[in-house]
C-alpha cells in the first residue's frame, strides 16, 4: 500500500512540475529568445520619423516590451528564428484595431546578425525597409571592415570618403554596399552628394575603426532641411561585431 501511495505522489509531483515548466518556456519564447540555441540577433533602427514609436510583433504576438523610436538603434537582441512573419505595428490603445506598418518578408537564420532599418513615410506611401545581414568573415589582422547604406529619401546618390579617399561612390537610396577592409585607426568620414562630391553634407570626425571590427555607416533624414530640424540629413553607424566574435 505504501509503495502505491509513493508512486501516486511521485506521479502528481511530475504533473505539477511539468505544468509549471510549460508556461515558463512559453514566456521565454514571447520575449524573443528561446531556451534552445535557435536564435538570431536583430537590431531595429527606426529612421521613419512619421510613424512615431512602434512595436515589434511576430505572428501577431508582441515580441517584447521594447519600443522603437526615431532615430535610435535598439542594439542587438536575441530572437527565436521560429518567430517568423515579423511585423512593425504602431502603439495604439487596447480597444483600437492593430494594423501592420511593415512585415519582414524573409526568414532569419540561426546565429546570424541582422539590422532592420525602417525608412520612408506613410504620408506619401513610401514607407519601406532595408534588412542587412551583418555577419561577415573576420577582417585581416590590423584591419576592420566598413560598408555604407543610403537611407536618406531625397538623396539620389551619395559618396563616402574615409580620410579623403573615396570608399563608396554613387550609392542610391535604399542601397547597401559590400564590406570593404580598411586599416584600423581614426578616420574623418565625409559624405557628399555624388553630384557635388567636393561639398560634404555630413562629416563624422574621429571615427575609430578597431582591429577585427565590422561597421555599417548609414544616412537618414532629408537633404536641404536646416540642421535644427529633427528631419535634417544625418549619419550614424552600427558596430556589427558583437563580443562573442571579437578576436
Amino acid at each position: 500500500m505504501n509503495s502505491n501511495k509513493s508512486k501516486i505522489l511521485l506521479y502528481l509531483f511530475y504533473c505539477i512540475a511539468g505544468g509549471m515548466l510549460i508556461p515558463a518556456i512559453s514566456a521565454c519564447s514571447k520575449n524573443g529568445a528561446t531556451l534552445s540555441t535557435d536564435n538570431a540577433y536583430l537590431n531595429i533602427i527606426n529612421l521613419s520619423q512619421g510613424i512615431g514609436t512602434v512595436n515589434l510583433y511576430a505572428n501577431t504576438n508582441r515580441v517584447s516590451t521594447a519600443t522603437y523610436n526615431y532615430p535610435t538603434a535598439s542594439g542587438y537582441f536575441l530572437l527565436n528564428i521560429a518567430d517568423t512573419l515579423l511585423q512593425i505595428r504602431p502603439i495604439v490603445a487596447a480597444n483600437v484595431p492593430q494594423v501592420n506598418y511593415l512585415e519582414l518578408q524573409r526568414r532569419l537564420q540561426k546565429n546570424v546578425r541582422y539590422t532592420w532599418f525602417l525608412t520612408g513615410s506613410r504620408t506619401d506611401a513610401s514607407l519601406d525597409y532595408v534588412i542587412t545581414v551583418d555577419s561577415s568573415s573576420v577582417p585581416t589582422s590590423g584591419r576592420g571592415k566598413i560598408r555604407f547604406v543610403n537611407l536618406s529619401q531625397n538623396a539620389l546618390a551619395l559618396n563616402l570618403y574615409a580620410n579623403d579617399t573615396l570608399a563608396f561612390a554613387n550609392v542610391p537610396y535604399k542601397t547597401v554596399t559590400k564590406y570593404i577592409e580598411v586599416t584600423n585607426g581614426n578616420y574623418t568620414i565625409d559624405i557628399s552628394a555624388t553630384s557635388a562630391p567636393a561639398s560634404p553634407v555630413k562629416t563624422l570626425t574621429n571615427f575609430s575603426i578597431l582591429d577585427g571590427r565590422l561597421y555599417t555607416i548609414y544616412t537618414y533624414g532629408l537633404l536641404g532641411r536646416p540642421s535644427n530640424d529633427s528631419a535634417a540629413f544625418n549619419a550614424n553607424f552600427v558596430l556589427n561585431t558583437i563580443p562573442d566574435i571579437i578576436r
